[in-house]
């Protein structure tokens, strides 16, 4: 049976299996946070981040992430989202840079499956990240559940998270790319020259995420009051910000299937298991992410 209702925000028809009456979710559309009625149409109760003052953090922000991470997500309640993770990681191992020309009477047509294959696997890690920091932040100990309503609800997912990942990543990119272009104006080819400003863009970029997996909204982007977490949080977000830098290095140098497929079945599994790792790797800096905000949230002002 389907439970259906209206997005308490936008209006956008939700349906989920009553199985999941009670428990958090949010819209596709607008990303609005609720809990899921028990019947159709019943009032629908939203999730909204408390209004905060300044005040003390909370303590203890490197105890929750070293000692407590790993309890977190190899618990029996993490378990589905874990698989999942560890299914769109082996999926990467596999796919990715295969080759999927197809040949016929000597003509040969590229076909776009590597592309789409790419594409559903980080739409859906993008998703899956997002709502770990979601989560996390609102002390949730355990990997959150999630579901995709079927096939177009995941296609939906997966477009939604690419776009809010690719936007974030390029208004964080913006001083970087119009200083390159005064650079270029003025004469300046090297590249040294603009590696200040990416490292800039690096630094900012857990703040982005934070502020659009919890809020939804790049409005929130611009307020005079986003960058106070990370000044008084400085040494943690600074951390924070390595590990951001760490996930991004080892997705780039993920092992794929096509570099190792000649070697021996062994070799395969231990490239196999090195990408899961990497993957991991990336839950825990995306609970890092979280945690950020329930120890410092006394400085968010949203």
């Amino acid at each position: 049976m389907t439970i259906t209702f209206n997005c308490p925000k936008c209006k956008f028809v939700c349906a989920f299996k009553d199985t999941y009456a009670g428990r958090r979710a949010h819209c596709l559309r607008c990303g609005q946070r609720f809990f899921i009625p028990q019947n159709d149409n019943e009032k629908v109760k939203i999730i909204e981040p408390e209004k905060r003052e300044y005040g003390s953090p909370l303590p203890g922000f490197y105890k929750a992430l070293y000692k407590y991470s790993w309890r977190t997500i190899f618990s029996f309640q993490s378990l589905p989202l874990l698989i999942l993770i560890i299914f769109l990681a082996t999926l990467k191992f596999y796919t990715f840079h295969a080759n999927y020309a197809y040949s016929c009477r000597g003509i040969t047509i590229f076909l776009p499956i590597g592309w789409i294959i790419a594409l559903l696997v980080y739409g859906g890690l993008f998703y899956c990240f997002a709502e770990i920091v979601a989560s996390t932040a609102f002390d949730v100990e355990a990997l959150p559940e999630i579901t995709f309503n079927g096939g177009l609800g995941y296609a939906a997912i997966v477009f939604q998270s690419l776009y809010s990942f690719i936007l974030a990543l390029i208004i964080t990119l913006i001083p970087a790319i119009i200083f390159k272009n005064i650079f270029n104006a003025i004469g300046i080819k090297s590249d040294w020259a603009i590696l200040p400003f990416i490292a800039l863009a690096m630094f900012l970029f857990p703040m982005v995420v934070i502020t659009l997996s919890i809020t939804r909204d790049f409005m929130y982007l611009i307020r005079p009051d986003f960058f106070t977490p990370i000044v008084k949080g400085f040494r943690p977000y600074l951390f924070l910000s390595s590990l951001f830098l760490i996930a991004f290095y080892l997705h780039f140098e993920s092992p794929i299937y096509k570099d190792v497929a000649t070697s021996s079945p062994s070799v395969i599994y231990l490239n196999l298991f090195a990408a899961i790792a990497i993957e991991i790797q990336a839950v825990i800096t995306m609970r890092a992410a979280g945690l950020f905000y329930r120890h410092f949230s006394c400085y968010f002002k949203w």
